[in-house]
């Protein structure tokens, strides 16, 4: 039984990001300076305070603090757990490096661009830090419908378009999980996360276990791209600013894929899903998605397009592991949520270089762009290689913990998933790189400073943390240390 503390420290740090519009609204004509210096202060004062929860969430303690009661059993609460925790120090330090990243790119409406930013930033932890579904379903609709405002940020005609796109899709993905939401308070009694399922075959038929769950799948596989509910994707990364594209992809989808893992671990639990027969289906779905995924990605010339129907496969990454009901199938599930992050977020902040210094989108156009972009493009090929299932990259070590959770699960066959996946990421990732290093006159000399420092630096992080978690697996205080502990916890 976990340990639990109350604290008012999760509403304090879901607090702190909104300390950034004050000087956003107040400075960012006068001062932007000054506004942007507060942005990326409250972002950073944001990862530093969840580090303060470490100790807890490595000791297994839950924080808790109860905010209102809305109505007789549904209240507004918080609820920090190691997974929790996990995902939380995920996204701030995914939301610190596009930041920072945004100081050199964003030139245009800068005000709205932080404003909705850190709003996103502390409804995105307020999912985290749910304590039942009511709360996570009220954050998680408030960060989809300020999500809005970031993919039309450039206010062109394709923009506006991907924007509507996406409003149509998350407004009704919205509605079918308030659907779910209220059968399961209508048969279980609870919406609370406790740490283990709270539905039971006993009180409840088949039949309505299975609705409910088919239910909630739709409603959160719409953020987690699960096709065919990822229409939004692909049209919502290219319009939108690369650090946004870096959010959506690495922060944003892991979003609704944080909300399948509170559906399977604490809705129903890993016992009633097996009993349910529901996991084979989704891992053929997640299996489709992958590889579907992989081949429209080859067949798209826009880069950030590509690497959009990437994100789509990707994710499903993370179903399959999960759906697999193995301890190590989990672990890999669990990681590939970090691990992808970091290797699909350095990517589109490398596109956003690209696009930001020689205004090309097409890849049959970068020849030789290497030798004007070096270090962009190094650090574009080792997040690459990481994308591939490279030894040396966290890629390799989501794909192995995923192979080792498919022959645990005795369904040894997902493993030649895993290797056409791999396949066909090496088919959409490695022209690139030839083109970028191999083909065609240089594009320009060498360049002393490909682009601003605030734009190299959250690229050279994200492509070394790539290389880190895939060498230092089990150093205590990353990923691998903590999604140990959530799993160990569930088997």
């Amino acid at each position: 039984m976990s340990k639990i503390v109350h604290s008012v420290l999760p509403a304090i740090i879901m607090a702190v990001p909104w300390l950034a519009i004050p000087g956003a609204v107040l400075w960012g004509k006068k001062r932007p300076g000054a506004a942007k210096a507060v942005y990326v202060g409250c972002t950073a004062a944001t990862f530093l305070l969840i580090t303060t929860m470490y100790p807890r969430a490595m000791d297994g303690v839950v924080s808790v603090q109860h905010l209102v009661e809305v109505a007789p059993g549904i209240n507004l609460a918080f609820r920090v757990d190691t997974l929790g925790f996990y995902f939380a120090i995920l996204l701030s330090v995914i939301w610190l490096l596009t930041t920072v990243y945004s100081l050199g790119y964003i030139r245009t409406r800068e005000t709205r661009y932080y404003c909705f930013t850190a709003i996103n930033l502390s409804f995105c932890l307020g999912v985290a830090f749910s304590a039942n579904m009511f709360t996570l379903f009220v954050f998680y609709e408030l960060m989809s419908l300020f999500t809005y405002p970031l993919i039309i940020h450039e206010e062109t005609e394709i923009a506006r378009r991907a924007g509507l796109k996406y409003l149509v899709y998350t407004i009704t993905a919205g509605a079918v999980i308030l659907a779910a939401l209220i059968m399961q308070y209508y048969y279980g009694g609870t919406l609370s996360f406790l740490g283990h399922g709270t539905l039971n075959s006993e009180t409840i038929s088949k039949p309505v276990l299975l609705i409910i769950f088919s239910v909630y799948m739709l409603g959160f596989g719409v953020k987690a791209c699960i096709m065919p509910l990822h229409g939004w994707v692909p049209d919502a990364h290219p319009a939108a600013p690369s650090p946004t594209s870096a959010l959506l992809s690495g922060v944003i989808l892991k979003v609704g894929a944080f909300g399948i893992i509170r559906v399977l671990f604490d809705v129903f639990g890993i016992k009633l899903l097996g009993d349910l027969g529901v996991a084979l289906p989704m891992l053929w779905v997640a299996s489709f998605t992958i590889i579907v995924a992989s081949l429209f990605a080859i067949t798209q010339n826009d880069l950030k397009r590509r690497l959009a129907y990437s994100s789509v496969a990707q994710v499903s990454y993370i179903i399959l592991g999960l759906f697999l009901l193995s301890p190590d199938g989990a672990i890999g599930g669990l990681l590939q949520i970090a691990h992808h992050a970091f290797m699909k977020g350095t990517l589109f902040l490398c596109a956003g270089i690209i696009i930001h210094e020689t205004g090309k989108r097409d890849i049959r156009e970068m020849n030789g762009i290497g030798s004007k972009l070096p270090i962009t493009m190094l650090a574009f090929s080792v997040a690459a290689l990481g994308m591939m299932g490279t030894p040396l990259t966290c890629g390799f070590i989501t794909k192995w913990e995923l192979g080792l959770g498919s022959i645990q699960a005795h369904r040894p066959y997902f493993i030649a998933v895993l290797l056409l996946s791999a396949l066909l990421n090496a088919v959409y990732f490695l022209p690139i790189i030839y083109i970028a290093f191999f083909k065609g006159d240089p594009m320009d000399k060498l360049l002393k400073h490909e682009t601003s420092r605030t734009m190299m630096v959250p690229v050279i992080i994200g492509a070394a943390f790539v290389v880190i978690l895939g060498i230092f697996v089990t150093v205590p205080g990353l990923p691998y240390s903590l999604v140990k502990i959530v799993v160990k916890a569930l088997f």
